[in-house]
């Protein structure tokens, strides 16, 4: 049966998973990477840190860009790798402290990676509108690589608008998708408006006018036929 992650406070502080004590469980961040990894497993997705960073980036990015705000929890900077906000070592070093999730560190063997899976069954800490994105999120871009994701999160528009600043750590304004958006929805109307407008009638003169202009010239076009064919 499944658990939920307990929500209540002890007298410490301090609030208590699976009877293991569990630091900040308000904190945003957290519970939305507790998500993912979650809809990670439910899907049979590997996560690295690489691929929770931009994955909670792009619903992050979702959610602004359906008109809501941002609800990772995290304040994202153009790293070296793309988005990032490295209060995820401490969401990462609070859930596999708890035992909640398991870290297999590989950086010195072959993938060169940390890798993180949820190994306790809890309850989503999220609400179902946000939990459904984080799922609409993973089951697009779940499976890609991390090389993949973070190509695809340098082709968003914050990042694009961050790199034509050109200095590496400076706060990614995720408010420029949903100027984009709008902008984008704006031209679609447009193009509607003007599709649904009655054809324009042709001006009545201007057929005369060639038909005028064609007899002129026609004395001169016979000219220069009969010279091209040899008979001037």
């Amino acid at each position: 049966m499944k658990r939920s992650v307990p929500m209540s406070n002890p007298p410490d502080g301090r609030k208590e998973a699976h009877g293991m004590s569990f630091s900040q469980p308000d904190d945003p961040l957290l519970r939305s990477t507790l998500a993912l990894l979650k809809s990670a497993r439910d899907h049979k997705h590997t996560l690295n840190r690489t691929k929770i960073a931009k994955l909670l980036y792009l619903a992050d990015l979702k959610s602004v860009e359906d008109g809501g705000v941002p609800f990772s929890g995290a304040t994202w900077r153009w790293e070296n790798y793309g988005p990032f906000d490295s209060a995820l070592y401490r969401v990462e070093e609070s859930l596999t402290s708890a035992g909640i999730v398991e870290r297999v560190d590989d950086r010195g063997g072959v993938t060169g990676e940390v890798r993180l899976r949820l190994v306790q069954d809890v309850e989503s800490p999220l609400s179902a509108e946000l939990d459904g994105l984080v799922q609409q999120v993973v089951t697009e871009h779940g499976a890609k690589s991390a090389v993949a994701l973070r190509d695809l999160s340098y082709e968003t528009s914050p990042m694009l608008a961050a790199q034509a600043g050109g200095t590496r750590g400076v706060l990614i304004d995720l408010n420029r998708a949903r100027r984009r958006r709008q902008y984008e929805a704006l031209k679609e109307r447009y193009r509607k408006h003007l599709a649904r407008r009655a054809p324009r009638k042709n001006d009545p003169g201007v057929g005369e006018e060639l038909r005028e202009e064609m007899a002129a010239s026609s004395g001169a076009r016979r000219r220069a036929t009969m010279k091209a064919l040899g008979e001037e």
